[in-house]
């Protein structure tokens, strides 16, 4: 069988003051403990720091690397970052160890994409196998990343709110309950220093009551989500456990709800996206219309649906 390292590298990040250099690599680790819950299915080893900023984990599966490294980026966007992911053999398996005590040729690629990404000057990221650097589906993956390249603060925001609503993803990949806790990291993040530019205008700033566990995007005006903390088990991070989730909205993790949620999200619409979150923001809906327009934020969905979906068709067809 074969695997999947991703490997990520922050750049620039020497050149930070050393408070907001801290603060970057305290948010990173915050946000990596968030994503390893919500890809939790998909890991066989943590993603982790490795050596300073560098991160890397073992997946079980192409797409999922794709979806982390995507999330990764959102989180982080406008800090830069390098990537590589590898897909092999994963041959030296310590057992009770992290990913860093593991090693084989899925490593070794990831190593080698990494650092032909460094040298590219078109390239955030880079995908390797045993046939070498793969220019297509490099090229592919960073076409993806580039249409939200130039997107605003702002944009960035109603995206990421678009994704903690209608995650690109499915439940062999994700798991929905650690994304809850999404809009808590994200509210603590604008109160750092080192994303002093993005606050401006953040979304999460001004957002007061939503319930993030419902796909339907009900609003739960009862209920003030961020006057008291999400129930989670004591001694456990409160960004890297997971909520708990009504039985009765599990049936969109069946493949028949996945498959009609993929075909509308495909359409390049979520029908009452913009509505709904003029509700739950306050922000105008002109406003809200305007920004998904212009950052060819559907777009950017509806090609990273079809890139999953290609890799799902080549793991259903053993071509790993």
């Amino acid at each position: 069988m074969a695997y999947t390292v991703l490997m990520v590298d922050i750049r620039k990040s020497r050149q930070y003051q050393q408070q907001e250099r801290q603060e970057l690599q305290d948010f990173c680790l915050k946000a990596v403990e968030l994503l390893n819950g919500i890809f939790s299915e998909a890991l066989v080893k943590n993603v982790e720091f490795s050596a300073g900023d560098e991160l890397q984990g073992l997946f079980k599966r192409m797409d999922a690397a794709f979806l982390y490294l995507r999330l990764f980026r959102m989180l982080l966007w406008d800090k830069d970052v390098y990537a590589g992911i590898g897909h092999g053999d994963w041959t030296v398996q310590v057992v009770g160890r992290g990913t860093t005590f593991q090693d084989g040729p899925a490593y070794h690629y990831a190593r080698k994409a990494l650092e032909a990404c460094k040298k590219a000057k078109d390239y955030s990221v880079v995908f390797c196998t045993d046939e070498g650097v793969d220019n297509i589906m490099s090229a592919i993956i960073n076409s993806i990343f580039c249409l939200n390249e130039r997107i605003t603060s702002y944009q960035n925001d109603l995206r990421l709110l678009l994704d903690i609503l209608w995650p690109v993803g499915d439940s062999l990949i994700l798991n929905e309950s650690y994304i809850w806790n999404m809009g808590y990291l994200l509210k603590d993040k604008y109160a750092l220093s080192v994303f002093k530019k993005e606050a401006q205008r953040s979304i999460f700033k001004i957002i007061k009551k939503i319930d993030f566990l419902t796909p339907a995007m009900r609003i739960r005006k009862d209920i003030d989500q961020y006057s008291s903390p999400a129930p989670v088990e004591k001694d456990i991070d409160q960004y890297s456990s997971p909520a708990p989730v009504e039985k009765d909205i599990d049936s969109c993790n069946s493949p028949s709800q996945a498959r009609k949620d993929y075909d509308v999200l495909m359409s390049g619409h979520i029908h009452g996206a913009v509505a709904s979150l003029a509700e739950m923001t306050g922000l105008k809906r002109q406003s809200i219309e305007q920004g998904l327009k212009n950052s060819n934020i559907f777009v950017e969905r509806n090609t990273a649906f079809a890139l999953v979906e290609y890799l799902q068709r080549e793991l259903k067809g053993g071509n790993e």
